[in-house]
């Protein structure tokens, strides 16, 4: 093994392993010659200069004429020759004396050949590049481990075969071979079928003539990679929730407040806690609480709809962010929702449960501390659990006055609802082609005794929050299809039904009661859904959506390319056609060619699915020659007509 003086120069060779005949050659045992430096036992001889010139040039040379008669050994009867020859980075010596020069050739051979089949078989992958660092030899190992056959990695540039997060670690610890050293990095090594695969690399510089040249050597450490990464998220994640553990809470609570910085906004966290988790546990043991924790993380993270915001604190609490621009005012209607997800009735073991929470609420804004935010929280929700439970507190004053005002504001829309204020409107729905009324969807409008229209972007959020939506829905329903028996059959009707009022078990009964009364063919009622309510759906939703296809009433997805819904769904429920939402048509109007080209991407779907066609939000004679051009077969907008009460002319437009 070369030993290195402080100038990082060879200063002599140190012995590692010794057979017993060299051993003997020298008057030592082979324990005895571990740690001899070359220059102890051959001070006089052309060994050691000849050894530097293996070192740097790579080349075995035979050294014959050596004299070993001054170490106590035996004389042999000719002078010994050492070929000397690189292995692994250490000097290798094997001694012989001609006599005997055909039996110690076979033995070099022998060795040699044992030497490559090390090399083909080891686990490493062995790389050697040249001073523009491409590879000029790579050991057939890497066939195994990467895929790779080593003559086609020839000539290529090494750095290209590193994934790119990991290149500018390598450009680093290049700067550092500049002098003599080496470096070991953990790195994702590319595959032949195109995967990444972990891997620790070791470079060493290459001396003499091929100066500027490295010797690479890689390990494979993917499996430890991948078994640290999962325990990484395992420590993040709650075992029985499966939600984030309270210390990654607070860090999406530290990061949402940095991005307040400079804004008005505020943010809002909710501390959710069990009530009667104590009494469940005594009951039916820990295991029985534990289902009741992750079943009630389940409902919360579907009635929020994004599991990054929702954690799982300590004990019986959850931790819910709200960091929305207008979260404050969010907040008390997520409870809601909360509240009433959580509410229904479950069986553990066998033990009928009415699961109910208490939630806290408090509020921040940009410099406030995350632990302090999320204490108010659970100061607010041990208020709310002291109160009555099942329902929810604010810590904040201000917050708590625009909860009152929500309150007041369902209570008028319930009150509207008992004197009429609510009613149907109709906004035209024209063929492209001809330019005709081919239908009307029904919308929801309350206008007030004094004549002040609401607009529906204030009433409908809170009429849903506070379980008001249905009445809505199946009012606006009733008037349509009265209206539309007084229209010409050929004329449709396009009908909205939310989340809360597609789950009622009885709404396919409900809607075949309305056509009844109404005398309308079911093939005349359009349903329209929204990919978000399709979060929603279950099994017995898809039977009652397939019921109600079966009769004759056809399905359309509404505001389709902005919800979240699985494009499955368009292939297991019966669609009959896709709405294109009013977005994409106003990105249109601003030339932004993105939304051009997905409305034409989601047109070609429903033509290759054979489903019908809206674009909504159509407001000029261009932004409909444009869609038609596409190939959707109808719009609606302002260009025909605002939503209003029914008017029974229904020839062409003028356009």
């Amino acid at each position: 093994m070369p030993e290195k003086g402080p100038a990082g120069s060879i200063i002599d060779f140190v012995c590692v392993y010794a057979n017993g005949p060299a051993s003997a050659l020298h008057g030592r045992t082979p324990r005895g010659m571990l740690g001899v430096r070359l220059l102890d036992v051959q001070p006089s001889s052309a060994l050691f200069p000849h050894g530097l010139q293996v070192m740097e040039q790579g080349q075995a040379v035979v050294v014959g004429g050596l004299d070993v008669s001054d170490h106590g050994g035996q004389r042999p009867r000719h002078p010994p020759e050492v070929r000397l020859f690189l292995a692994n980075g250490l000097l290798c010596c094997l001694w012989r004396e001609p006599p005997h020069r055909l039996a110690v050739q076979q033995k070099l051979v022998e060795a040699e050949r044992r030497y490559r089949l090390l090399a083909r078989h080891a686990s490493d992958v062995v790389v050697e590049l040249d001073s523009d660092h491409c590879i000029v030899w790579v050991s057939e190992s890497i066939e195994t481990r990467l895929g790779w056959r080593p003559d086609v990695l020839l000539g290529q540039r090494a750095i290209d075969l590193v994934h790119r997060n990991d290149r500018s670690q390598v450009l680093r610890a290049g700067l550092r071979l500049a002098g003599p050293g080496s470096f070991r990095e953990d790195l994702r090594i590319l595959c032949a079928d195109g995967g990444w695969r972990w891997m620790v690399g070791t470079a060493h510089p290459l001396p003499g003539e091929d100066a500027g040249g490295l010797v690479l050597s890689f390990r494979d450490i993917h499996d430890q990679v991948r078994i640290r990464a999962e325990l990484d998220h395992s420590r993040q994640l709650d075992p029985i929730s499966g939600l984030a553990v309270r210390s990654v809470a607070l860090d999406r609570i530290r990061s949402a407040l940095d991005g307040l910085e400079g804004t008005d906004s505020t943010l809002a966290v909710l501390s959710i806690g069990i009530d009667g988790l104590t009494q469940v546990n005594d009951a039916l043991t820990h295991a029985g609480g534990d289902k009741l924790i992750a079943l009630l993380a389940a409902r919360i993270v579907r009635a929020i709809g994004r599991p990054e915001q929702v954690g799982r604190g300590t004990g019986d609490e959850f931790i819910v962010l709200l960091s929305d621009p207008d979260a404050a005012a969010a907040a008390t209607l997520t409870a809601e929702r909360i509240l009433r997800a959580c509410r229904a009735p479950v069986s553990i073991g066998g033990q009928p449960i009415d699961p109910t929470v208490s939630i806290g609420i408090a509020t921040a804004r940009a410099g406030a501390l995350p632990d302090e935010l999320l204490r108010d929280a659970s100061l607010a929700m041990r208020q709310a659990k002291g109160r009555s439970r099942n329902g929810f507190a604010l810590l904040d004053d201000a917050l708590a006055t625009e909860a009152h005002t929500l309150l007041l504001f369902a209570a008028e829309i319930q009150r509207g609802l008992v004197m009429g204020e609510f009613a149907a409107w109709f906004m035209p729905i024209v063929a492209f082609d001809t330019g005709q009324v081919s239908g009307y969807e029904a919308l929801a409008r309350w206008v007030r005794p004094d004549g002040l229209e609401v607009s529906p972007a204030e009433f409908l959020p809170c009429a849903e929050c506070r379980g008001l939506i249905v009445r809505i829905d199946l009012l606006v329903l009733r008037q349509a299809l009265a209206a539309l028996s007084r229209l010409p059959p050929t004329v449709t009707m396009a009908v909205n039904v939310s989340a809360a009022t597609l789950a009622l078990p009885e709404y396919p009964q409900l809607v075949d009661e309305a056509l009844r009364a109404a005398g309308v063919l079911p093939e005349r009622l359009h349903l329209e859904v929204t990919e978000t309510a399709l979060l929603t759906l279950t099994n017995r939703i898809g039977e009652q959506i397939q019921q109600l296809a079966s009769s004759g009433v056809r399905w359309y997805v509404d505001d389709f390319g902005t919800g979240y819904s699985s494009i499955s769904h368009l292939r297991d429920l019966p669609i009959a056609g896709l709405k294109l939402d009013r977005s994409f048509t106003c990105a249109m109007r601003a030339k932004d060619t993105k939304s051009l080209r997905l409305a034409q991407a989601l047109v070609g779907v429903a033509e290759g699915l054979e489903l019908d066609t809206v674009a909504e939000g159509v407001e000029t004679i261009e932004e409909a020659r444009l869609l038609t051009s596409q190939g959707w077969l109808h719009g609606q907008g302002w260009l025909y007509g605002k939503a209003a009460p029914l008017q029974l002319e229904t020839g062409p437009l003028p356009f």
